[in-house]
């Protein structure tokens, strides 16, 4: 009899098909939370570091420690090794300043244990590297906003605005 109950009971609620939802606010649907979409990484950040970077320091400089002719790839690419971003670039003023390549301190560093030891096997102030990085990394930072793509700024936002305004120059008008 409980069994014939019970039956009974499953075959009424499914009968009401509203009833059984759950309203979960801000227009978000029941499958809001099942979507089977892979969470992505945001390297916004990564990458308009590396270009503000760049930026902060001369051209010449960045060949000669990356060795190579982008340096905002080599940026981007240690600092998704893990090196972080003082440390970057303290590393990157070190060498200039001891002429060691970039890519023999990132080994070095690994190896090292630590940025204070790097610098001892070098022969380079660490503290003083350090401190000038963090103001090399003041000074990007305050780039940054400059190299994301959206920005909440107002400088950016009426740039854009008078940018997109502005018909196209022809390359007579370039001359």
């Amino acid at each position: 009899m409980r069994a014939l109950l019970v039956c009974v009971l499953l075959a009424l609620s499914a009968a009401v098909p509203a009833a059984a939802q759950v309203f979960l606010g801000a227009e978000v649907g029941p499958d809001a939370f099942t979507r089977g979409d892979d969470a992505k990484i945001d390297t916004d950040g990564e990458d308009a570091f590396a270009w503000a970077l760049s930026v902060e320091v001369s051209s010449a400089s960045l060949y000669t420690v990356f060795e190579s002719t982008a340096p905002e790839r080599e940026i981007l690419k240690y600092l998704r090794q893990g090196i972080y971003r003082q440390e970057l670039a303290a590393m990157l003023l070190m060498s200039e300043s001891v002429r060691v390549p970039f890519r023999t301190l990132a080994a070095d560093l690994a190896k090292a244990g630590s940025f204070r030891a790097l610098a001892k096997k070098h022969k380079a102030d660490a503290m003083a590297l350090f401190e000038a990085g963090g103001r090399l990394k003041e000074a990007a930072d305050l780039r940054l906003p400059l190299f994301l793509l959206s920005t909440s700024t107002s400088g950016a936002a009426a740039y854009e605005a008078a940018s997109s305004t502005a018909p196209p120059r022809t390359d007579a008008e370039k001359k």
